[in-house]
């Protein structure tokens, strides 16, 4: 199978843009909901109807990417959910919960940009048995462009090849909020799972500030974290403090950002110490088992993890 084809073949509105597993008929369920509203139980039993009782949260960014890894990624992730026998036969699939900000680019004429870590999902949505979710923070309006279907966040398309689509809002009256609203939301749905015996675990590429927070606060809760090494920015940061026990690239964006617009160096140092406290905090209490890193777009070595946590699971045969 030539996952770069077979993705391109997909990134449509049209009827064969249907994820593999249809969890509603209708079609995509889209729920917008303020922060500490709880997550409707229509949304959450989409998650129930996954075969492996299991969820994978993708997050971080493709800042700073070359062509090369950027081309890589989406096909990276479908290689790494199957896992064949000597002769090509399909032995084990994803078939749990793949969850992400849902977010996609597209062209003029409204076609998906398979580009982004947020189209993980549903990508994946298209190969595998999977239920594909997103949380959306609503970061700019929140509009449907006329000259195709779809809804959009300012300049990005809502992906509805997912089957269960949140839109996290500060309220109606405010147009903008920030990058990180739906956080809180997704790390409460994820432990509400973990405590009903499921599996949770994060895959982190790139990402700035919010990407590192919610590193430590997946490693705070317990979640079996990925990070993928080579992916830049605050995931390889991560791996350097975690592996290494060098923090100097730890909150680096951040003190360039700050002191780039004068703010008081001494300030500047002070909130960065601050935030490596925190995480080293956080770092003292991880379990060995906790964490694995993974080379970038090394499609054997995410299967192989992704196998050994129960991610990947025997293919059911058809009756």
């Amino acid at each position: 199978m030539n996952a770069q084809t077979q993705t391109a073949a997909v990134s449509t509105f049209a009827p064969v843009a249907a994820p593999v597993f249809a969890a509603d008929a209708r079609g995509a369920l889209i729920t917008v909901k303020n922060p500490g509203e709880a997550l409707p139980p229509a949304f959450k039993l989409k998650a129930a109807q996954a075969r492996t009782q299991a969820i994978i949260r993708v997050g971080g960014g493709c800042k700073g990417f070359t062509k090369e890894a950027q081309e890589g990624m989406l096909p990276y992730f479908i290689a790494a959910g199957r896992q064949t026998d000597a002769n090509g036969k399909l032995q084990k699939e994803l078939s749990c919960v793949v969850f992400s900000g849902g977010t996609v680019n597209r062209t003029a004429d409204g076609t998906m940009l398979d580009d982004m870590v947020t189209s993980v999902p549903g990508v994946l949505a298209m190969h595998y048995p999977v239920i594909a979710l997103s949380t959306t923070p609503r970061t700019d309006d929140l509009y449907a462009q006329r000259q195709f279907p779809g809804l959009s966040v300012g300049d990005q398309g809502l992906d509805l090849r997912a089957h269960g689509l949140v839109v996290v809002q500060e309220s109606a009256a405010v147009n903008a909020g920030a990058w990180d609203l739906d956080v809180p939301d997704y790390f409460t749905f994820m432990e509400s799972l973990v405590e009903q015996e499921w599996k949770a675990g994060m895959i982190f590429l790139n990402g700035g500030d919010i990407t590192r927070d919610e590193i430590y606060g997946a490693l705070k809760r317990g979640f079996h974290v990925m990070v993928v090494e080579g992916s830049l920015r605050e995931t390889d940061a991560f791996i350097k403090a975690y592996r290494d026990g060098d923090w100097s690239a730890t909150c680096a964006e951040f003190k360039a950002k700050q002191l780039g617009k004068g703010r008081d160096a001494a300030e500047v140092d002070a909130a960065v110490k601050k935030v490596h406290d925190a995480c080293k905090e956080v770092l003292a209490g991880v379990k060995p088992n906790q964490v694995s890193i993974l080379p970038l777009n090394d499609a054997d070595a995410l299967r192989a993890v992704l196998i050994e946590r129960g991610y990947l699971t025997d293919v059911v045969e058809a009756a």
